[in-house]
């Protein structure tokens, strides 16, 4: 599936910056962090990284600085690191042990994907609020509810703050493509894709599958 021309993504985004691999090394743990159910922090990074916590933050601040993640005012605190959220959002992403939560529709589709791991993925039409569920294992769908699911795909982005605010409030769930049509026209027709559930589902795999895959040893 293809996404609209200039968008960018976390890919994207990541192979801009162009990492050193102490700065992989944090961005690795972060992810790892929130994929175990916990917030990351300047502090614990320190200590899993074998850095000072000036270190840390100095190195996190980059990766902000990248859109790879947001910090909180106090620059100690993770608040995001896609596909994660510290916050509370309509899209909650249960594994075996622990439940986490997604910024976006896309985001919850990718982390089994990412992870390696069988989900249950839970959400809410953005227009009526009825409850949408998936069950996903890291290559397939293989169950959801209801049948006629769609997911709304922005075009357009705010360069001047982060795809957390710009984009990824609005790439959310429908519970039909009717109710899809209606939330564009209540929001003046904004300009997008929209997206079958499995659509989606290969969107997400392709942003989000590699994100913690072992960097490609070199060739002599």
């Amino acid at each position: 599936m293809r996404l609209p021309d200039g968008v960018k993504t976390i890919a994207d985004r990541l192979s801009a910056a162009r990492l050193n691999t102490q700065e992989d090394q944090v961005r690795r743990h972060v992810l790892r962090g929130f994929a175990s159910g916990t917030t990351p922090t300047t502090v614990t990074l320190a200590k899993q990284c074998g850095l000072s916590p000036s270190r840390a933050r100095e190195i996190l601040l980059r990766l902000m600085a990248m859109d790879l993640l947001s910090l909180d005012s106090t620059e100690e605190t993770v608040l995001v690191a896609y596909p994660f959220s510290s916050v509370p959002t309509p899209h909650r992403v249960r594994f075996t042990s622990r439940e986490v939560f997604a910024l976006c529709a896309v985001d919850a589709l990718g982390m089994p994907a990412m992870l390696g791991e069988t989900a249950g993925i839970s959400s809410r039409c953005a227009h009526c609020g009825s409850k949408v569920e998936a069950q996903a294992q890291p290559d397939t769908l293989s169950q959801y509810h209801p049948a006629e699911i769609v997911v709304w795909f922005p075009e357009s982005e705010d360069d001047c703050c982060p795809v957390a605010q710009s984009r990824c409030p609005n790439i959310s769930f429908f519970c039909i493509h009717e109710h899809l049509q209606a939330w564009r026209q209540a929001n003046g027709h904004p300009h997008g894709v929209v997206l079958s559930l499995v659509e989606a589902f290969e969107v997400g795999r392709e942003i989000f599958g590699s994100l913690l895959s072992e960097p490609a040893s070199p060739t002599g």
